[in-house]
């Protein structure tokens, strides 16, 4: 077999919901849980649709890689070590977050992008997914992560889930990517402005001057290039909608995956009319 699923959703948990990004290495236990839980009702309830789970670094990432400064040439010898604390700690929540996907009865493969990832001045350009496929294949579910990959032009780079999520689609098309948060959904102006429900490529473009980066250490530009990446996947596949949204209260997530609630910000190729 070997092909893409035909009802296939990506499912992003974020850093921020996951873990206390303020706090190096700590996660959030009762949350993780909780939304595996969410996760292994919805996918028993709808056997047709397979997904394919993310998640962020959080605290495990984003700390470490601000603290080496990562952002510079990781070519100088200097900076390896910080490279490869930084690797070893999104592999630690990665550990986490699989755990209780299994414990709630979720049959899942981890899959490391930095294990065959090249970048290009932080651009993904060469991603081994023949194993996602085959999990796909063997109704097993992926879990994969931001991760800190070898790059030719900086040395390493840190690549978000979302950029993972654009390179995967290109071969592993979905109908909906799921980004869930701890933000309502994408702000005017943060963190007083309201939320905007839908973006797309005809939005007016003052929209775009009030997103900002994260409160939160972020080496991945925060909510704006979320919302950069997530249009820009739009532009070559304009079948895929994205949804951002916050998962922070119980049910929450499984009622975005089930259409129940429309809260949040849905990013199209097309205007979408409420």
């Amino acid at each position: 077999m070997n092909t893409s699923p035909t009802n296939l959703i990506y499912l992003k948990l974020g850093g921020s919901l996951i873990t206390n990004k303020n706090e190096q290495c700590t996660p959030i236990l009762p949350t993780i849980r909780r939304l595996a839980l969410e996760i292994s009702r919805f996918y028993n309830r709808n056997p047709s649709t397979s997904i394919l789970i993310g998640h962020g670094a959080g605290s495990y990432g984003h700390i470490q890689a601000m603290r080496h400064n990562i952002l510079q040439s990781a070519h100088n010898p200097i900076k390896w070590p910080g490279v490869l604390e930084v690797a070893n700690a999104i592999s630690q929540l990665n550990r986490i977050v699989n755990e209780e996907l299994l414990n709630v009865g979720l049959t899942t493969s981890v899959h490391h992008p930095s294990a065959t990832a090249i970048c290009h001045n932080g651009n993904i350009t060469a991603l081994d997914i023949d194993d996602i496929k085959h999990s796909f294949d063997s109704n097993i579910i992926p879990v994969t992560h931001g991760d800190i990959c070898f790059d030719d032009v900086r040395g390493a780079s840190i690549v978000s889930t979302e950029l993972i999520f654009a390179y995967l689609s290109q071969s592993l098309t979905p109908t909906n990517i799921y980004i869930a948060g701890v933000e309502e959904g994408v702000y005017t102006t943060f963190p007083t402005g309201e939320v905007i429900p839908f973006i797309s490529h005809s939005s007016d473009k003052t929209i775009f001057a009030g997103i900002t980066n994260s409160k939160s250490p972020d080496v991945t530009g925060g909510m704006r290039s979320k919302v950069d990446n997530m249009l820009e996947l739009t532009y070559q596949k304009p079948e895929v909608k994205i949804h951002i949204f916050s998962a922070l209260q119980p049910n929450s997530l499984t009622e975005t995956l089930n259409g129940v609630s429309t809260n949040g910000t849905i990013i199209s190729s097309n205007v979408i009319s409420s």
